[in-house]
């Protein structure tokens, strides 16, 4: 190869690699920026981002991206709103393996959320929408289940708020 041939090929793949390098950036900073002033992310991606300890009441996320997301602490309950109750939306949202340990998710909508691998130890789920949501080896050590829906949930090696193991949809 002709040395003006090679040089011009490296500084297309160097090139190629700084362009590159920005995919391993999980969340556009200026969507986390919308996100925590309009408390809306519909089909964004958060993948990652460290939102814990946050009030996030009545947060949208519909079918939002927050895989590896870190939700601890954070209030993601029912927020009142003129004499109803507004809840968190995360229905469909992918929280693989995201820690939402001790987070307020009580009556949050969270239909057919892909919950894989997520930390929910202590998490207060209580009257939440978890129906068809994907449990699987997720950790709800603790958890409070009271009044959740979690018809056709899928449980896969899920630990239970009792520390049992839930194998029942592997």
């Amino acid at each position: 190869m002709h040395l003006k041939t090679w040089f011009s090929s490296a500084g297309i793949a160097v090139a190629l690699f700084i362009a590159g390098a920005g995919w391993g950036l999980a969340f556009d900073k200026a969507k986390l920026d919308t996100f925590l002033t309009t408390n809306a992310c519909k089909y964004c991606d958060l993948t990652g981002a460290d939102l814990s300890g946050r009030d996030m009441r009545g947060a949208d996320l519909e079918n939002a991206r927050l895989g590896e997301v870190n939700l601890s602490g954070s209030d993601l309950s029912a927020l009142a709103m003129e004499k109803r109750t507004q809840p968190a939306n995360l229905e469909s949202a992918n929280l693989r393996g995201a820690d939402l340990s001790n987070a307020n998710l009580a009556k949050a909508a969270a239909a057919r959320a892909y919950l894989r691998e997520a930390n929910l130890t202590g998490a207060n789920l209580s009257g939440a929408d978890l129906s068809h949501a994907n449990l699987q080896d997720a950790n709800l050590t603790n958890a409070t289940l009271d009044g959740a829906r979690l018809e056709d949930a899928k449980f896969c090696r899920t630990l239970m708020p009792d520390g049992s193991t839930n194998d029942s949809g592997c």
